[in-house]
């Protein structure tokens, strides 16, 4: 078996056969995505670093865990942690996948949590947003906690288009939520300053 030969590019080794038919490269730098793989392992430790450092992350954490702890759960919040799951879930599951995937994923059964913390932040437009998406879905009833009675709700193509539209003013984010919900965060207590 052959000695292997270092790419030409990032060093790693490979074989003399690959190194001839590449001209020296492995094959993540001749494909190009070495960069690419360099690049993600660069921002996955800087992920891991802020998870240590940032106050922000710390919290989240501690309520997903919270939340999803059999023994506990999201009635055991206080208001304002639920007011800050609420938002945070809409926020995050509307830039993941928009108001149908908010509605049909289990954040949709604490509606009436994130429109009370969208009010309560002064989020004026976020507010609106999510009233119109509600009012398209579900009309004047109220948003269903059972998740399957809103997953039939979205089911239908002519309410996922008018969702994109309001998707699409929602991600100009002129509300700047997330600056909202740290200072919420803040001045509530639930985060001590950085």
């Amino acid at each position: 078996m052959s000695e292997k030969v270092p790419c030409k590019e990032c060093q790693a080794l490979i074989l003399p056969s690959t190194a001839e038919r590449t001209s020296g490269l492995c094959m993540a730098c001749k494909n190009g995505i070495r960069k690419n793989l360099e690049k993600s392992k660069e921002f996955y430790k800087n992920q891991r670093e802020l998870d240590k450092t940032c106050p922000f992350r710390a919290f989240w954490r501690d309520l997903v865990s919270r939340v999803y702890d059999e023994k506990l759960g999201f009635h055991t919040l206080t208001d304002d942690e639920k007011t800050y799951y609420a938002v945070n879930c809409l926020s995050g599951e509307v830039y993941n996948g928009g108001l149908v995937q908010y509605f049909d994923n289990s954040a949709g059964e604490h509606y009436k949590y994130a429109e009370l913390g969208l009010i309560q932040i002064g989020a004026t437009n976020s507010l609106r947003l999510l009233r119109e998406a509600k009012a398209q879905v579900f009309g004047s009833d109220i948003v269903p906690t059972d998740r399957e009675l809103r997953q039939i709700a979205t089911d239908s193509d002519a309410i996922q288009k008018s969702l994109d539209k309001l998707d699409d003013e929602f991600y100009t984010d002129t509300d700047e939520l997330g600056d909202r919900l740290e200072k919420f965060a803040f001045e509530k207590g639930l985060v001590k300053n950085a």
